[in-house]
């Protein structure tokens, strides 16, 4: 019997880790097409500072509208990396890892039992036989 909820413990945990996999895949997706967006946002990132460098450098000189740029540049810089620096693994991720790992430390005890248990009859055999022993003298 405890073989059998062994198994079903570690089967558990196979479909648990399954799960995860699965929601990271669909990470993975979204990240392919936020790559393709990024060389999108690129773009107009691009020409977006050719236009604002040309623009700037009808009322200041070349340096200041460069410095200029360069500080709208690294405030935005920051903000973003800031985002991503809070990104955490989905609910359903962390439930899957947690489940996972519930199944694989139960499957732990219950085949560390499993082990037990013709070990313990080995000593009950050998404890009878001794007792038997000590009867018939």
């Amino acid at each position: 019997m405890a073989v059998v909820r062994s198994f079903n413990l570690l089967k558990f945990a196979a479909e648990a880790e399954l799960l995860r996999y699965r929601c990271m895949a669909r990470q993975g997706r979204r990240a392919a097409f936020g790559a393709v967006a990024l060389v999108f946002v690129l773009a107009v990132i691009v020409l977006g500072e050719v236009a604002a460098g040309l623009a700037l450098c009808l009322l200041f000189a070349a340096i200041p509208t460069t410095l200029i740029l360069l500080g709208i540049n690294l405030i935005i810089a920051i903000a973003f990396g800031l985002l991503a620096a809070r990104s955490s693994p989905s609910l359903a991720e962390r439930e899957a890892l947690q489940v996972r790992q519930q199944s694989l430390d139960a499957a732990r005890g219950m085949l560390s039992l499993a082990a037990l248990i013709p070990v313990g009859n080995t000593l009950l055999r050998h404890w009878r036989s001794n007792r038997s022993l000590v009867r018939r003298r």
